[in-house]
Parts: structure tokens; sequence; C-alpha cells
């Protein structure tokens, strides 16, 4: 990667320095606009060798309005961009300085290796493969391709996500553990296939005695499965996945669910999603339809705007979702909320049903998810469930639910 960096940067400062010698020879003669630009790359320049990459770029972004057609000053502000880990900054930037000189190798080994920091390979290697073509030799596109070989034609990836759960004010639950083993089989890198099962054991109060002489209930716990399978196609610009869920709890098959739904992904400006769910239980009938859309907003970090809609046989339900999100090399840091009511939520997308009675009031969320050497990922995440007193049910009271996973995959 020094190699690749190094390259565009010796490019780009060829480009920029020619750039200001022909300035200064020409100074004496030229008007005040030309002072300007002399002005603007000079304190760049100082900014830049103090290691305030951005604040150099934001510099030249004032003045670039006036040359939009000067391509050494778009490919320095888009190094800048680049060096400061503001990578879609930067993509805008390279794109620009192709549209100026369409044959510009700077401009395209720039969107390349942008794109490659973006984790869009698949847009990226057209890039480095054309450059490649004119030219065989050249090593800092060999080493595109490097960081972005072709998929392989089949890839597996396992792993195990493993849960506990607390409760406090719970009428019943006290306590729980679940263990979920998945598999995905990828083919060419953006056909999936994949399964999951999640086993949950959910411990329960000494059943207090009733007027009538019996008790609440007779068993100390009880238990649900799940079985999850998905299938479809995912690209670094756009998903549809189909996905199927089973649920069966061991209070009898009142409480068995099948689940049918899908999601959509379109990345654009961001991640734009939709997941749709259909949930049929013997005893109701949920539809579930989860929009949002996750923006850029600089230096790694991303907002998700979204929201969630239920019709519950014959109601409606509703709540509204924000989550920001950290992204620097291996690390995904993210927390977020919801407030609205929900009801027995299918979230597919992420492996989960929560097959309660009460109604969800609000949750928060936070974890953690770092790519580890040998394509392991480790995952830590945290949620958080308020949930609302059921209004037949006489002990019941307002309770919360807190939901502790640590997760392990490998790719192959």
């Amino acid at each position: 990667m020094r190699l690749a960096t190094g390259s565009v940067s010796q490019s780009v400062s060829r480009s920029v320095s020619i750039s200001l010698a022909m300035i200064g020879l020409c100074a004496l003669g030229q008007p005040a606009w030309a002072d300007q630009y002399s002005d603007a790359q000079q304190l760049a320049t100082e900014r830049e060798s103090q290691g305030k990459l951005d604040d150099a770029a934001e510099i030249l972004e004032e003045i670039a309005p006036q040359y939009a057609q000067d391509l050494d000053l778009t490919l320095r502000m888009a190094w800048l961009r680049f060096r400061s880990t503001s990578y879609r900054r930067a993509l805008s930037h390279y794109r620009q300085a192709e549209r100026i000189s369409p044959e510009s190798s700077d401009a395209r080994l720039g969107i390349g290796w942008t794109l490659q920091r973006l984790g869009r390979c698949d847009d990226a290697r057209p890039y480095f493969e054309a450059i490649i073509a004119q030219n065989p030799d050249h090593s800092v596109a060999k080493d595109g391709l490097a960081a972005c070989p072709n998929p392989k034609t089949v890839s597996v990836s396992t792993g195990a996500l493993l849960t506990g759960m607390a409760y406090s004010g719970h009428y019943m639950r006290t306590a729980g553990v679940a263990v979920s083993p998945r598999f995905e089989l990828s083919i060419l890198g953006k056909w999936k296939i994949g399964a999951a099962y999640r086993y949950s054991e959910f411990f329960l109060k000494v059943a207090p005695l009733l007027s009538n002489g019996s008790y609440a209930w007779n068993v100390s716990s009880i238990n649900q499965h799940e079985a999850y399978a998905h299938a479809g196609y995912s690209s670094s610009t756009f998903g549809l996945i189909g996905r199927y869920a089973f649920t069966q709890d061991s209070r009898g098959s009142s409480s068995a669910g099948h689940h049918i739904g899908a999601s959509l992904r379109v990345s654009y400006i961001g991640d734009a999603q939709l997941h749709v769910t259909n949930s049929i239980y013997s005893d109701l009938l949920l539809v579930r339809a989860a929009p949002s859309w996750r923006l850029p907003i600089g230096k790694g970090f991303s907002v998700q705007l979204g929201g969630v809609g239920q019709w519950a046989s014959g109601s409606l339900l509703g709540s509204g979702v924000l989550e920001l999100s950290f992204v620097r090399g291996r690390i995904n840091l993210y927390a977020g909320g919801s407030y609205g009511e929900q009801l027995r939520p299918a979230q597919l997308e992420i492996q989960v049903i929560t097959n309660m009675q009460e109604r969800i009031a609000a949750s928060a969320w936070g974890g953690l998810s770092v790519q580890l050497p040998h394509d392991f990922n480790l995952l830590v995440d945290y949620r958080y469930d308020r949930l609302r007193r059921l209004t037949d049910v006489r002990l019941s009271s307002e309770s919360n639910a807190h939901y502790f996973t640590l997760g392990l995959s490998k790719a192959f």
C-alpha cells in the first residue's frame, strides 16, 4: 500500500509543483485572482505540513468553483481527502478529475483506490484492469488488483452467537440464554445462500399461588427453537435477499410461527434499505416493514435514519429508528435506539425473532465488530428493550429486557 499511495502522492506533488512554478513566473503580470490562487495553494501547503489535511482541502475547495477545469487542483484536493480518510469526498474529486481528463491515470488510480477503501472492490477492479491493459508493468495498478482480488468461485462463512438475557421487573421471566450457529455460502462473491438455528432457554420466576389454589404456571423454564434460511444476490451497490424463518416454543403449537420476508438494498448515496416480513401465528398475523437510509457524514462516521411500521391483525404500530456508526480500518462501532411500539418483531435480517406477548415500547443498542487476522470476525453487542404491561394479565407490569451477545465467525 505504501507503493500505491506513494506513487499517487509523487504524481500529485509534481503536478502541483509545476502549477506553482508557472504561477510564480507569471506573478507580476497576473490579475488579482492569480494571487488568490497562489495564496490558497500556499496556505493549503502550510496546513498540510501541520498534518491538518481536511483544513488544507477545505481551503482549496473554497476557490475550486472558479477553476472547475483545473486538473492539478482537483487531484490535490482528492489526495488530501484520501489521506485524511474522507474517502467519499476524495471519490467525488477523483471523479471530477476523470471528467476533466478521461485519460488521467492519476484520476483513474485515485478512483480505484478510493473505492477499495470504501469496500467496493467490484467497482474498483475495472479501473486497475484498464490501466494494466495499457501498461502491463504499472506497479500501483497491480497493487490495486492485489488488494481487490477476484472473488473465489465458492466461499463459506460460518460462526456462532452466544446471548445472555436478563429481565428486571418482568412478572414471569428472570433470565435466559441462547446459542445460534450459522452458515452462509457465497458464489462469485455475490450470490448468497445461508441458514441458521437458534435455541433459547428462558428461566422463570417461582410461580405465584392464585386465589383458586392453582399456580400461575407449572414449569421453571420455557424454550424456543428458531430456524432461518435466506438466499439472494448482494453486490456493493445492490442487494435483494429472500428470507424464511420458523419458530416453535415449549408453550405449544399456538406459539408456532412462519415468517416470510425480503430485504432490498440500494447503495448509491449511502445505503437505502427495506426489510419486509409477514409473520403468521395461529393467534396473530403481523406484517412488518422497516425502511432505513444510512448516510455518510465524514471521517468514518455515518448515520442511519429509519422507522418500523407494523400491521397487527387490524391495529397499526410504528416506531422511529436512529443509529450512529463509525468505521475505521477493521473496526466498526455502532450505537442506536428506537422509540415507538412493536409487537413480536421478526428481524429476519439479523436472524432474531422476539416472540413475547408484551409490546416493545422503546429499544437501545450498541456494539463493536472487529475483523481479526485469518478472516475471523468478532462481535460484541448489547441491546435493551422496554416492555409494556399486559393489560389482560394481572401480574404483569412495565419491565426491562437486556441482551448481551458475543459472536465469532470465520470466512473460508
